[in-house]
């Protein structure tokens, strides 16, 4: 699929649904392998006092874990961390990468855009649990349970999002 630089896709060639669900799983896969290279790279660091370069291990990158964020931009936080890959991946497979209420699939439409839904919205559970932090987030087990996930293709996940707001818009005027 890529060619030796390993940056230009084979457009020309036509791709079977198991073909396509490895090439997802593997890309995932290096996303999850790269941010865990990121977090191990040595960090270089200027002492001023000593005039040396003092190397260290960076054992995190999320500078930001302690800082106290509202429930949307801790959200977008925890979508870009390792964790939430994983999960998201988790359900894709366990929902054999089909659409849960409409039965699309990547084998009988190569262009379908699967996303994963948790059926109990993480602001709600940011409010329940009261989360504030990235690090409260990233341990809480409420977020990361598979049952709170579910896979749809756009189109049903924006009707379902449509429905949910009616419905907290009839009962939270």
């Amino acid at each position: 699929m890529l060619n030796e630089n390993k940056n230009i896709y084979n457009i020309v060639k036509k791709f079977d649904y198991f073909t396509i669900r490895a090439f997802v799983i593997k890309s995932f896969e290096k996303i999850v392998n790269d941010e865990k290279e990121k977090q191990q790279q040595l960090t270089k660091v200027f002492d001023e006092n000593t005039d040396r370069i003092i190397i260290s291990i960076n054992e995190s990158c999320d500078y930001d874990r302690g800082i106290k964020l509202p429930p949307h931009l801790l959200k977008l936080k925890i979508r870009n961390k390792t964790e939430y890959l994983k999960w998201r991946i988790s359900v894709l497979e366990r929902d054999n990468f089909r659409c849960r209420v409409c039965s699309a699939s990547m084998k009988d439409n190569k262009n379908l855009r699967l996303e994963v839904h948790h059926a109990k919205s993480f602001n709600d559970i940011c409010n329940e649990n009261n989360l504030t932090t990235i690090e409260q987030a990233l341990s809480c087990e409420e977020i990361w349970r598979l049952d709170n996930g579910i896979s749809l293709c756009f189109s049903c996940h924006k009707d379902i999002e449509r429905i949910r707001t009616r419905i907290r818009n009839i009962f939270f005027i």
